[in-house]
């Protein structure tokens, strides 16, 4: 039975990230999706291409976009669902297990990754709004580093909760 069973930010917070679960799910599928619909028909999009100043050498850019964002929604979900469980293992009212330091390591690791991902996705979009007859929306080389801190500050909280959990077991032992 959970400890805390009407705590209404728990109860908020599980459901928002069941939420962005399916939408990680989603994203993903679509991007996955379009691409082969993409591939298979490539002088239909080539055609509607043309008029925005983006060539047939264009499609390939595009899948490769659409793959990079499928694969950014699937380490968003995985960084999700452990959030997810770590979410859960409070709700148990025991969240300083061995466990959810696994998570956090991993929470960090799936951080840098996205980060990653973002490079040559953020490039490409670069490249698209710098096409002569772009569409109206614009973008910019702004890039953030606040991944990298959040990677960073998984992988501390990490060792914190193994340190706890550690300290925590001691001191059951010495009991």
């Amino acid at each position: 039975m959970p400890k805390f069973p009407q705590d209404r930010l728990l109860f908020f917070t599980r459901m928002m990230l069941t939420l962005l679960l399916g939408l990680t799910i989603i994203a993903g599928a679509v991007a996955l999706l379009l691409i082969p619909v993409l591939l298979v028909r490539r002088e239909d999009f080539a055609a509607r291409l043309a008029a925005s100043g983006i060539d047939l050498a264009g499609v390939p850019s595009i899948a490769l976009l659409l793959a990079l964002a499928a694969g950014i929604a699937v380490l968003a979900f995985l960084f999700l669902r452990q959030l997810r469980r770590i979410v859960d293992s409070v709700a148990d009212g025991d969240p300083f297990v061995p466990a959810n330091a696994d998570r956090l390591r991993n929470m960090g690791w799936l951080a840098v990754a996205m980060q990653v991902l973002l490079i040559p996705a953020t490039g490409l979009v670069i490249w698209f709004d710098a096409l002569p007859q772009k569409p109206n929306v614009h973008y910019s080389d702004n890039t953030s580093f606040g991944g990298l801190v959040l990677a960073m500050l998984l992988f501390v909280l990490a060792r914190v909760f193994r340190v706890g959990s550690a300290m925590r077991d001691e001191l059951e032992g010495t009991v």
